[in-house]
């Protein structure tokens, strides 16, 4: 009895220790104590895609579509925002959440969630006999390493990684000890997790190792637990039920997968089917690579995955082979599939990674060959596992010296070996080739702003710590997997050790000083203002209708307006060839419009003079206009056009044309009218649809094995209750949520007598503008707002900061022209810290007030050209000082020209919200 108190003591006290680890590595950055959190993606990304979609479920609507994300998106565009994983949930609940706390749940969850999963690994190495100790520490140094910190940093991944483990460890499980319901829904309801983790790359390779595992799973397990027969018919049938539960798993989550390959990628251009040069484009250097075994703080971030000395053991294992142990075939099999994975992380250097990208559905659109480093802690665990339960070998029977030398003991020895080798190697590199040639080697990326000690000091007692425990480990009595108490707890003392100062000294380029989020209260002033999403969506996040718009002319920045001289097309490609000819704002290229109804409303517009818009209802799925026109017009709707969009005159439905190349139009009538757009998803509809089906007929399944009579039927009338109902509540919300109260009214114009000629016409930056980066690249898409007719403050564009930046403006035709004016941008933070800026650090505050810097007042000049080759001598541009009044450059006489080019001399910025060019 007593034996049972101690082993329950015992049992209770490594799960303690288990969840309150994690807050121990993390201690620089605990929630709601520590001023430190992790920043990068965590924060840019992944907080504010969450964010937002919550946002619009606490308002009373669940998002199909998130306003001005990359120019207007779907909302499964904002995939780093976790939707449909329940973390996301579980933290908007919390008390503080929507009062600038969200950062700090979400960490508390992430680190919660770690303990848990070592937990998991924990029970899963315990049912293949393995002792608390080596449970503990093959537990500990799998879910805590470099890979994770990387995950952690890019925020959503992280799940994908935890899914990965917790998952593979209930597949084991399942083998071992087959059970009627717990194991498959356990396997289906982490499946849906891991689908749902919200970054489909990491989470297309934790599901390609679930897959691996699920194949090697009955050999390698009945190896580590020899009662445990196995036969292709034993495993056949293992791997059709896991496969099944597996399926199960991916359709419940199809509430997620089908809008987010339907409404995203189908639509997407820069992140998907790439070149293989975008694909190879991050390389990972062999000897960064390298590193992950011997000096973990000199691997690349992107594909790290050390911090335990101990993983140098499993890579090392054919070795074993020249002392003639015997290595089962299941074993060679998952050591086979680490050395691939390491190939596939060299990207271009190996033919692996080629015939992945080529060959493997979906792996041509992953930019990152680092990334599939997501498989390899598991399966070096498996490996591991195997070397510390491995027989014996027999070195000597006669003298009786060392009679029994487990592999363990073995790699153990040659490790701390090699490491010793390796460090030693790098100080005759250092010596003899000196250091700049010696970190061109070895040394891809090393963390470089340490906090308290150098970096030569950390990386030393690093190593030297390394030694030390692969030298104990070595040493240790490991008969029937126990050592000595002390010498194993001393053992994973100092494991945590090195591996927490792995953890910190890796992560210090991405800590940041903690900000509170944006509170509930916030983003409702901010919707109030400006229904978009205002912080930066990430590169190449844009639909292809977005990209094209751009590179042919610029989204319409007015949300609703009336166009009253209607032109028809035939096709996107006429629209823009005719815009770029010349346009008025008064003018609608209309697609599929019938000519003769065109001039019926060009001519009942013409002496129009009074109209405007109101914004009356706003939310992420639904807006609502009441409109004012004098004549039957054409009411133009600036979000990109998607044909999700539905519209509604006065409550009758009506057809919506293609307008301007990439807009939303509808005819309206003369007088008032009341105009409404509702965003609509198939993808959305159908996919929870199966969602919905698929857990009633998993809960009826349930219920009817289960149990019995009166509570069978009340088992299954309540699972279908629960799935219709979540269904109704789903539909139900889309449209019929709070009113964000948008302040939106525009106020129609009519025609100047001298039109502004520089409206809507191509333009370009000069070559120093442009940019080499591909999120700046991105964001120069967006010149167009030069000429887009919106004069309002910071409503323009400002190129990046270069060496005598220029711009260029095509008015397609020689053009007598008498005036320039040039509208500057007034510089407050909104400019610099919206949606565009890429290069800017992303605050989550609205209530920011650090403004960035502001480079000086250069002098800036106007040329002349009517070829684009020859200019005219330089025309000074002066803006009065502070006034905010535009530069106007007036000529004495028309002068001819086609091509103007603005530049400003030195090194300096062109930023202006509106560029306008008048005639005679």
């Amino acid at each position: 009895m007593n034996d049972l108190q101690t082993q329950d003591k015992t049992r209770y006290l490594i799960c303690f220790i288990i969840i309150f680890l994690p807050f121990l590595i993390f201690c620089w950055t605990i929630p709601f104590l520590s001023n430190n959190t992790i920043g990068n993606d965590y924060i840019k990304f992944s907080i504010s895609h969450q964010l937002e979609l919550l946002f619009s479920l606490k308002s009373g609507s669940v998002p199909l579509y998130v306003p001005g994300f990359a120019s207007g998106n779907s909302s499964s565009a904002l995939t780093l925002g976790q939707f449909f994983h329940p973390l996301s949930h579980i933290a908007s609940i919390m008390p503080g959440y929507w009062d600038g706390k969200a950062i700090e749940w979400n960490t508390f969850l992430k680190l919660l969630s770690l303990g848990l999963t070592q937990l998991v690994l924990f029970g899963f190495l315990r049912k293949i006999r393995l002792g608390n100790f080596f449970s503990f520490l093959l537990s500990f140094i799998t879910v805590y390493n470099l890979r994770l910190i990387d995950l952690l940093r890019h925020g959503a991944p992280m799940e994908a990684y935890t899914a990965l483990l917790i998952l593979c460890a209930i597949i084991g499980w399942y083998f071992i000890r087959p059970t009627k319901f717990a194991g498959p829904l356990s396997i289906i309801c982490v499946t849906y997790l891991l689908v749902c983790s919200g970054h489909p790359e990491e989470m297309y390779y934790a599901m390609l190792g679930t897959g691996l595992f699920i194949l090697i799973a009955p050999y390698y397990l009945s190896e580590m637990l020899p009662e445990k027969q196995i036969n292709i018919n034993i495993a056949f049938n293992f791997w059709v039920k896991t496969v099944f539960f597996i399926f199960l798993g991916i359709l419940l989550s199809s509430v997620y997968l089908i809008p987010f390959y339907l409404d995203f990628i189908a639509v997407n251009t820069d992140r998907v089917t790439q070149t293989y040069e975008m694909a190879n484009s991050i390389q990972n250097p062999f000897a960064s690579s390298l590193n992950n075994f011997f000096f973990p703080l000199r691997s690349q971030a992107t594909s790290a995955f050390g911090g335990s000395s101990f993983i140098l053991i499993p890579s090392i294992l054919p070795l074993l082979r020249a002392f003639g142990i015997k290595i089962p075939r299941s074993v060679w099999v998952i050591w086979g599939i680490c050395l691939v994975v390491f190939l596939h992380m060299q990207g271009g250097l190996t033919p692996v990674h080629r015939l992945v990208w080529q060959y493997f559905p979906f792996a041509g659109s992953i930019r990152d060959a680092g990334r599939i480093s997501i498989m390899l802690p598991f399966f070096m665990m498996l490996l591991t596992a195997w070397i510390i339960k491995a027989e014996p070998f027999l070195a000597d029977r006669t003298t009786k010296i060392y009679s029994t030398l487990r592999p363990l003991t073995i790699l153990s020895y040659i490790a701390s070996f090699l490491l010793l080798f390796y460090y030693f190697m790098l100080i005759a590199g250092y010596i003899l080739l000196g250091p700049s040639t010696l970190f061109s080697l070895f040394s891809d990326y090393f963390a470089n702003n340490l906090i308290h000690l150098s970096l030569f000091s950390v990386e030393v007692m690093i190593f030297f710590l390394g030694v030390g425990l692969l030298l104990l480990m070595a040493r240790m009595n490991i008969k029937n997997n126990s050592g000595n108490s002390f010498l194993g707890v001393f053992i994973i003392i100092v494991t945590i050790i090195q591996v927490g100062a792995v953890i910190k000294y890796s992560a210090v380029n991405w800590i940041e000083i903690k900000t509170d989020s944006p509170t509930l209260n916030e983003m409702y002033l901010q919707k109030r203002e400006s229904i978009n999403y205002r912080y930066y969506p990430g590169y190449g996040l844009k639909s292809s209708i977005v990209g094209k718009q751009l590179k042919n002319s610029f989204v319409e920045p007015y949300l609703g307006k009336i166009f009253t001289q209607v032109i028809t097309v035939n096709s996107q490609d006429e629209a823009y060839k005719r815009m770029h000819q010349g346009r008025l704002p008064q003018q609608v290229f209309v697609e599929g419009y019938n000519p003769e109804d065109a001039k019926r409303l060009t001519r009942g517009a013409k002496n129009m003079t009074n109209g405007n818009v109101k914004l009356t209802y706003s939310s992420f799925n639904k807006l609502q206009f009441n409109v004012h026109s004098e004549a039957p017009a054409i009411f133009g709707f600036s979000y990109p056009y998607t044909k999700n969009w539905k519209a509604w005159l006065n409550g009758k439905e009506v057809r919506v044309y293609t307008v301007n190349g990439a807009a939303h139009g509808v005819e309206m009538n003369e007088g008032d009218s009341v105009i409404e757009f509702r965003y609509w998803s198939d993808a959305f509809f159908w996919g929870m649809i199966i969602s919905c089906v698929t857990f009633a007929l998993i809960g009826c399944f349930v219920s009817f094995r289960v149990l019995k009579g009166l509570s069978m039927t009340t088992g299954i009338i309540s699972i279908c209750v629960i799935a219709a109902g979540v269904f109704g509540i789903w539909y139900n919300s889309l449209y019929s949520g709070d009113n964000l109260n948008t302040e939106y009214t525009w106020d129609y114009t009519p025609p100047l007598e001298t039109p502004n000629l520089a409206y809507g016409k191509k333009n370009w930056l000069g070559a120093s503008a442009i940019s080499s980066s591909v999120g700046d690249r991105e964001r120069e898409l967006y010149i167009g707002r030069f000429v887009d007719g919106d004069r309002s403050q910071n409503s323009g564009f400002a190129t990046r900061l270069s060496e005598s930046p220029a711009w260029f403006l095509d008015l397609f035709r020689v053009e007598k022209i008498k005036t320039i004016i040039l509208y500057k941008s007034g510089h407050n933070l909104k400019s610099y810290l919206g949606p565009l800026n890429t290069m800017a650090r992303i605050c989550l505050s609205s209530v920011q007030s650090v403004s960035p810097p502001i480079p000086d007042e250069s002098p800036m000049i106007i040329e002349l050209s009517n070829d684009g080759n020859k200019w005219s001598a330089p025309i000074p541009v002066e803006f009065r000082p502070n006034s905010g009044a535009p530069a106007r450059i007036i000529f004495d006489k028309p002068v001819s020209v086609r091509y103007i080019k603005v530049m400003s001399i030195g090194e300096s910025q062109l930023s202006f919200d509106e560029v306008e060019i008048y005639g005679q």
